[in-house]
């Protein structure tokens, strides 16, 4: 008898070839329906584990040093609600500055997302939590008003979650061998 696939089934499957961070979507139609007066958002879900207790794992968040070590080249943050951070990754022009709107240390950390360049002010919020030896992190970038800019985060922060993980984990960053761009830098080098 022939194996069928169901859409359920497929579904498990890409979660499971997903690697250590996955990020959970709603099922949307390939062109935007136009909404009239209504305000829509999109928001994305990543989840990973790491070997290590919450206070270090969170270090990586919230000091400056240990941040540019698995994600923008140069960082710098004031890790308290209301502190600013600014982000710089080589090669591409522009910072990234925001806010940080949720802060708890080893348990919660936000801010305000809005690459140089781009008209929409988006949230990213990281919750930690402990789970056996290591530590949960869930990430939920919300505010996306285009699933072209939701779809471009999304592969930003699977491939940084996974970097996080090697870097924390195996002291290995994986940004020199894949010479993975900025956040939504990709996009404007193409328009050049």
């Amino acid at each position: 008898m022939p194996m069928r696939f169901t859409k359920a089934t497929a579904l498990i499957l890409v979660l499971l070839m997903g690697g250590p961070a996955f990020a959970q979507r709603s099922r949307r139609a390939s062109k935007e329906p136009d909404t009239g007066p209504v305000s829509v958002t999109r928001s994305a879900t990543f989840q990973v584990a790491i070997a290590g207790d919450v206070a270090s794992v969170f270090d990586y968040f919230a000091d400056s040093h240990k941040l540019a070590l698995w994600f923008p080249d140069q960082a710098i943050i004031e890790p308290q609600l209301g502190g600013k951070y600014h982000f710089r990754w080589n090669g591409t022009e522009g910072v990234w500055s925001g806010l940080v709107t949720d802060f708890l240390r080893g348990n919660t950390i936000g801010f305000t997302w809005q690459p140089p360049g781009e008209p929409v002010e988006t949230q990213v919020r990281f919750k930690f939590s402990p789970q056996g030896g290591q530590t949960a992190i869930v990430l939920v970038h919300s505010g996306f008003t285009s699933s072209e800019a939701m779809d471009k985060a999304v592969k930003s922060w699977v491939f940084y979650l996974q970097n996080l993980k090697s870097v924390v984990e195996e002291g290995k960053d994986l940004r020199v061998a894949a010479r993975f761009p900025a956040p939504r830098a990709a996009a404007r080098r193409r328009k050049k």
